[in-house]
């Protein structure tokens, strides 16, 4: 699982990279499990190079069996697809933090899918591929994916394509959509949280609603480049929300630039981060990260071949040739606010003298991780607490 977590955190930064390039100070957030999720599905279905695409952008190159072998048993898959799954199945079941996940499949109604291949997919991913009729009836395939969505995960993303975002032309579409709202070991308060300055650059800033909690959390110091990082775990200790925050002298250009999977693992090391007694100064959070196409994302990683007619090779998921990826949609949202008094958490530890005091009043990263695993369940960059992507 440590490989496949790798993986996913090197899919990670370079999606991030490529999502920046044309956004430079925009809060940025998505998936990139859920999003690697959903491409494996593909993957399950591609051969020759689209596969080989695939999996050298996903990192998955060295985990999974040659693209071109005869995969068209379950029992043949390498163990990557069903870790996958085991691991959102996992994150998901969780009795307090609320995690819904709604990765879906939609091809033309022209390309039916080969039967082994669904047989295959939902009994490794709990995913039924459908096909919609794209071509005569757009306006109602787009309200289907819609209501499909927004049951899946519980009502808690809704209208998820607008009007007019697909065409009569598409082909596949892949939907992938994730919320989380979590429930922490530590409450905050409402009658804690107070207005404050926040930072937005060195010359403007904007008021928020700064929310507050102490309780005994894991905090280190990184000295290159200068940040700071804390780990703030789940009721559960199942997930944590690790915060990295820039010295003020830092950008957070410089460290987006420069984290790997590797320093990460090395910052939230024991070498590094120790219990202390803290209080954290946090802004209300609403993230919403909404990717309506992220084809061309992937297409400048090097998956190319699947989204070109002539070249593409689903051929393990539908006969007859012709089906090419027409459009990615990713949307995912987290939410971190106060929890009210009727927590029945600890929510703060006992009075300590001198605790640490750690004020989130300046653009930072945010991760979302599976602690067992340390796999990346989200990703963020925030630049301005509450803002809608």
């Amino acid at each position: 699982m440590e490989s496949l977590s790798a993986a996913n955190a090197q899919f990670c930064f370079e999606v991030f990279k490529e999502m920046s390039y044309d956004h430079t100070v925009e809060n940025i957030f998505f998936s990139p499990l859920s999003l690697l999720s959903t491409l494996t599905v593909v993957l399950f279905g591609a051969r020759g190079d689209s596969a080989s695409q695939m999996e050298k952008v996903l990192h998955l190159d060295e985990l999974t069996r040659t693209a071109n072998s005869s995969n068209t048993r379950c029992e043949q898959d390498t163990g990557v697809h069903s870790h996958i799954q085991a691991l959102l199945s996992d994150i998901t079941k969780s009795s307090h933090s609320q995690v819904h996940v709604a990765s879906g499949m939609f091809a033309e109604e022209a390309h039916p899918y080969l039967p082994e291949y669904l047989d295959c997919i939902e009994q490794l991913y709990n995913l039924k591929p459908e096909n919609l009729d794209f071509k005569n009836n757009l306006e109602e395939a787009r309200m289907q994916i819609n209501s499909w969505i927004e049951n899946k995960t519980k009502g808690e993303i809704k209208d998820l394509l607008p009007p007019n975002s697909l065409t009569a032309s598409d082909q596949l579409v892949l939907v992938n959509a994730i919320s989380y709202r979590g429930t922490w070991k530590y409450a905050f308060q409402k009658d804690q949280t107070t207005a404050m300055a926040f930072r937005l650059d060195e010359s403007q800033s904007k008021s928020v609603q700064m929310m507050r909690l102490q309780g005994l959390l894991k905090l280190g110091s990184i000295k290159e480049p200068r940040v700071q990082v804390l780990e703030m775990p789940d009721a559960e200790d199942h997930l944590s929300m690790v915060i990295v925050l820039p010295s003020e002298d830092v950008g957070l250009g410089q460290v987006t630039r420069e984290i790997t999977y590797e320093k990460l693992n090395n910052w939230l090391g024991s070498a590094n981060m120790k219990d202390a007694a803290v209080v954290l100064h946090l802004p209300r959070l609403r993230l919403d990260g909404y990717h309506e196409d992220l084809t061309s994302i992937l297409a400048a990683l090097g998956m190319t071949d699947v989204f070109d007619l002539s070249r593409a090779n689903l051929s393990g998921a539908t006969a007859g040739g012709g089906l090419v990826v027409s459009k990615i949609i990713h949307r995912a949202t987290l939410e971190v606010t106060e929890t009210g008094s009727e927590s029945t958490f600890t929510n703060q530890t006992s009075k300590v003298e001198n605790p640490e005091i750690v004020k989130v009043d300046r653009p930072f990263l945010l991760f979302i991780l599976h602690k067992e695993t340390k796999m990346i369940l989200f990703y963020g960059r925030v630049s301005t607490p509450s803002g809608r992507n």
